[in-house]
């Protein structure tokens, strides 16, 4: 009866780092795209709603908080 104990408890510690594994990896990936936009703001004479239409390109196949791209007044 151990070794199948021994045997789940390995499988279950295994679905518990991948997950973790690819919540972090979804993670970076929003960072990216927010990285994406500081840059942008960061360029002479670009505007917010460029930058946060580039972010959006980014940030939509990847299911991440998407910024209005409208001019903020």
């Amino acid at each position: 009866m151990h070794p199948i104990r021994r045997r789940l408890t390995l499988f279950a510690a295994a679905f518990v780092f991948a997950a973790g594994f690819a919540g972090t990896a979804v993670a970076g990936s929003c960072w990216d795209c927010l990285q994406i936009y500081n840059d942008c703001m960061n360029e002479p004479g670009t505007t917010q709603s460029q930058c946060a239409h580039r972010h959006n390109l980014c940030a939509q196949p990847m299911n991440c908080p998407l910024m209005p791209e409208s001019e903020i007044e």
